[in-house]
C-alpha cells in the first residue's frame, strides 16, 4: 500500500491493552480494499509491554502504521489527551475509530463502509452492528446497546436522543479542518465527535456485526457509576452550549441530562452536590472554568513564544 495520503486513517487508542492490541491490530491488517490506509496508534505511556509490541508492528509494517508515543500520561481527563492528539495524526479523508481493546472481524468492513459513504455523498458517518464480549472474549448476553436488525438512516437529531455508536463501528467522512475548541475539554471523546460529524450528513447503520467491543477492559468501565455520570453530564453540557442555535437537538440533549441526573439521585440513590443537580449551574460554572482554562492556556502560549 504505497502513496503519501491515505483514503482512510484507522485511528487506536490504547493504555495497558497489551492482551488485546495484537488482535485489533490484525483485525485491522486483515482488511481488503481498493484503497490505501493508515493505522494511527497511540499509546499513553503503557507499562505492561503494549509499547515494545506496538513497536514491532511499526517495524514490520513501516508504511503502514504510525506511532503516537506519549512521553508521559494524559492529565486530568485520563485517556483524553491520547485521544485527541492521536486524531491530531490522523491524515485521511475518512476515519475509523477502534479502541486497543476491541477488535474487527470482518474483513471487508472498511470497504463496504467507504464504498457506501463514497457513492452516498449525502451521508457524513456509518456504522454497523457489533458483538459485546468480556474480558476473555466471550459473548454478552445482556447487551448495553439493543441495535436493530435491518439498515437504518439517522440524522443528528436522532443521535442528540442517546448515543447508539458503538467506537469500533464508527467510519466518518473528515468534514472538519479543525475541532470545536470545547472538543479538548469534554470527558469523553467518541460522542462529541460522533454529533459534530453529523452536523455534515446523514448516519448510515448496517445490521451485519463487523466488529467486537469489549466490556470491563477500558478506562471508562473501570470507573464508579457516579463518576461516569457526571463526565457524560458534563460532556451533553459542552454539546448543549455548541448546538444552542439547533433548538430540537439542544432540547434532546437537555433531555439527556434531565434523564441521567434523575437516574443518579433516583435510581441509584448517588448523592450530588446541589450545583450538579441543576443544569443551569453546571452550565455556568463549566464556561467559568472553561474560559479560565482558555486563558490559561493563552498565558502559556504567549510564554513559550516569548522564551
Amino acid at each position: 500500500m504505497g502513496g503519501l495520503i491515505k483514503k482512510v486513517s484507522c485511528h487506536v487508542i490504547t493504555y495497558n491493552h497489551v492482551n488485546y492490541i495484537s488482535q485489533c491490530i490484525d483485525g485491522i491488517l486483515m482488511q481488503q480494499t481498493n484503497f490505501d490506509f493508515e493505522i494511527v496508534i497511540g499509546d499513553d505511556l503503557s507499562t505492561d509491554g503494549t509499547r515494545e509490541l506496538l513497536q514491532k508492528y511499526a517495524l514490520q509494517y513501516p508504511n503502514l502504521i504510525k506511532l503516537n508515543l506519549r512521553e508521559k500520561r494524559g492529565i486530568g481527563i485520563p485517556g483524553k489527551e491520547n485521544f485527541v492528539s492521536t486524531l491530531n495524526m490522523c491524515d485521511g479523508e475518512y476515519i475509523s475509530l477502534c479502541d486497543g481493546d476491541d477488535y474487527w472481524t470482518d474483513p471487508l468492513k472498511l470497504q463496504k463502509q467507504i464504498t457506501f459513504l463514497e457513492d452516498n455523498r449525502d451521508f457524513s458517518v456509518c456504522f454497523h452492528n457489533i458483538e459485546e464480549v468480556d474480558v476473555e472474549g466471550k459473548t454478552r448476553h445482556e447487551r448495553i446497546l439493543k441495535s436493530e436488525s435491518s439498515e437504518k438512516v439517522y440524522t443528528i437529531e436522532d443521535l442528540s436522543k442517546v448515543n447508539f455508536i458503538h467506537t469500533p463501528s464508527v467510519v466518518f467522512r473528515k468534514n472538519y479542518s479543525r475541532l470545536p475548541e470545547f472538543f479538548e475539554f469534554c470527558p469523553i471523546g467518541d460522542y462529541p465527535l460522533h454529533l459534530i460529524n453529523a452536523q455534515y450528513g446523514k448516519i448510515k447503520y448496517f445490521p451485519e456485526k463487523m466488529a467486537c467491543y469489549r466490556i470491563g477492559s477500558g478506562i471508562w468501565s473501570k470507573q464508579d457509576v457516579k463518576t461516569q455520570i457526571l463526565k457524560t453530564v458534563y460532556t451533553i453540557t459542552y454539546l448543549i452550549m455548541y448546538f444552542k442555535n439547533n433548538a430540537v437537538v439542544k432540547q434532546n440533549l437537555e433531555n439527556q441530562v434531565r434523564l441521567l441526573l434523575e437516574e443518579a439521585t433516583v435510581t441509584k440513590k448517588i448523592i450530588l452536590d446541589a450545583d450538579y443537580r441543576d443544569l443551569h449551574l453546571i452550565s455556568k460554572k463549566m464556561y467559568i472554568g472553561h474560559i479560565l482554562q482558555l486563558l490559561k492556556i493563552k498565558i502559556f502560549s504567549k510564554i513559550w513564544k516569548t522564551n
